[in-house]
């Protein structure tokens, strides 16, 4: 605030550094949601009209809002026990059309990105992560670990106010591409082959040109620095999101190794009857998610009850528990002697 530079500007930019070293080397570019992220990545990747990409209905609108935005056609198949998506079903949903597959990273759990990465390799599709889960998370394989949303071409991050590290708003793409990493960049803002930082601050007057139709998605510096601080912070906020992990896995059951701690779910019965006890002792829990093939806004995608059996289970059992870096360990044991008080087995 005090530099009166407040747009994308230099801030961003050493966000996109700190996050780039944070995913072990690569290129990131900042934007306004992941949502964006995911838009921008599927535009560089080509995936547009008359393109299919595979994904899964157990997210959230906005994975197939970005899909669809870009012209191209979600293709849903469902997801193993965990809430990922199974791999075993891509080929039999795989047509001509067919050129990309978009993973969620649902909870923070990794989807079996080894299998895909054989899939989409033998087949030349294009692999864009949706890591708004999955920040800190990894995808372990022979007992080595790969960070959530650097394996495919892209990974998409969020860090709306809810996840692992927040700019409030905002997102990020990361890829081991440079030359797409700056194409993404120059799209994300209007086109525009020179932002205004580079424009204004860096001496005499230099010229740009819009190079592409582009969109309006740039992350301002304002926002940035809150990432940045955050970012810096990681190590902190984790030890805090692991204690309250610990304690949840004590009581209702271990995650896979590498999870990012996002989200900690549990299956419950009349789950609806469940919410209501639980926030009549004054707690809160979420529904991550509906799926999306159930929802009236995607009905005309073509899919009905029943296409999807374990995403539809997931859909109707599962609960999400509090899970803060301001939660102390007092509230933590309210959460769990409030579940097993209202919890039928």
């Amino acid at each position: 605030m005090r530099s009166g530079w407040i747009g994308t500007g230099k801030i961003g930019r050493k966000f996109e550094e700190k996050f780039s070293e944070f995913m072990g080397g690569g290129h990131s570019v900042a934007v306004n949601s992941c949502t964006m992220a995911m838009q921008l990545a599927l535009r560089v990747c080509n995936l547009g009209e008359n393109k299919e990409v595979i994904t899964t209905p157990l997210t959230f609108a906005a994975t197939i809002n970005a899909i669809l935005r870009e012209g191209a056609k979600p293709i849903f198949i469902d997801v193993d026990d965990r809430g990922c998506l199974n791999p075993d079903y891509i080929k039999g949903a795989m047509t001509n059309k067919t050129q990309g597959l978009l993973p969620v990273h649902y909870t923070g759990s990794a989807v079996n990105m080894g299998e895909l990465d054989r899939i989409s390799k033998f087949h030349g599709l294009a692999v864009i992560e949706d890591a708004a889960h999955g920040f800190g998370g990894e995808y372990i394989q022979n007992g080595h670990g790969r960070k959530l949303g650097s394996i495919g071409d892209f990974g998409c991050f969020s860090f709306y106010s809810t996840k692992n590290i927040t700019c409030s708003e905002g997102g990020m793409v990361f890829t081991r591409n440079g030359e797409l990493a700056e194409r993404i960049r120059t799209l994300s803002n209007q086109g525009q082959t020179s932002g205004a930082w580079n424009r204004y601050t860096n001496g005499p007057i230099l010229p740009y040109e819009i190079a592409h139709d582009g969109y309006k998605g740039n992350l301002p510096d304002i926002l940035a620095a809150i990432g940045l601080v955050q970012l810096e912070r990681w190590p902190e906020l984790q030890e805090k999101r692991s204690k309250i992990w610990r304690i949840y896995e004590d009581n209702f059951g271990l995650k896979e190794p590498g999870h990012s701690m996002h989200l900690y779910t549990i299956k419950v019965k009349n789950r609806d009857s469940f919410r209501m006890r639980m926030w009549e002792a004054g707690i809160g829990t979420g529904i991550h998610f509906t799926p999306l093939h159930l929802e009236p806004g995607f009905k005309f995608l073509g899919s009905k009850e029943g296409d999807f059996p374990v995403s539809e289970r997931i859909g109707k059992e599962t609960v999400s528990l509090p899970i803060s870096t301001t939660m102390t360990e007092d509230d933590v044991y309210r959460v769990v002697n409030a579940v097993k008080s209202n919890r039928e087995e």
